[in-house]
């Protein structure tokens, strides 16, 4: 996608589009930073929403395959842009992933610390999974025009529910 076409269809003057980012790679980083701000304010949502790690893995990934689900294809090919070329500013990429993986470490370390990790199943490893499913899910959705991310999304969080939790006990009534 070239400055000329998001020009075109954006309706803009060229002055226009240069007097808010200087250059593509600006709007490149302006959109990869607006949706990792959206995707971490649903995480944080999720945390205060959902005690069981699988509930809140759940409601922080489907609620941002929701967000995805009707996006501008413009938005959509930016995004793509960005997720396949980091053009955008030299380490962004590195640190949103950093930033994404610390979340999902601390709902795996915390279902750790309350003993619902199934055995063998380690915070690194349960990261990984999660953080590695996630990006490939995001990465077939930019690549593909009718990629059914909500229900993409929901294989992905059952997958990850079976794969690394212990059904939490239930809540025993006093």
């Amino acid at each position: 996608t070239s400055v000329a076409a998001i020009i075109k269809e954006a309706d803009i003057a060229h002055k226009t589009f240069f007097n808010h980012f200087p250059t593509k790679d600006h709007l490149l980083e302006h959109v990869a930073c607006s949706f990792a701000d959206n995707a971490y304010a649903t995480f944080r949502e999720g945390f205060t929403r959902q005690a069981d790690p699988g509930k809140r893995i759940a409601y922080c990934l489907l609620n941002i395959a929701r967000a995805l689900e009707h996006v501008n294809p413009h938005y959509k090919a930016l995004l793509n842009v960005y997720l396949i070329s980091g053009a955008a500013a030299g380490d962004l990429q590195l640190r949103q992933r950093e930033q994404f993986s610390a979340v999902i470490r601390q709902i795996v370390g915390d279902a750790d610390a309350a003993g619902l990790l199934k055995p063998g199943v380690g915070v690194d490893t349960g990261t990984e999974v999660v953080v590695g499913l996630c990006v490939a899910t995001l990465l077939n959705w930019s690549l593909e025009d009718a990629f059914p991310i909500v229900a993409k999304m929901n294989a992905v969080i059952a997958f990850i529910n079976a794969s690394l939790f212990l059904v939490p006990p239930p809540a025993h009534a006093a």
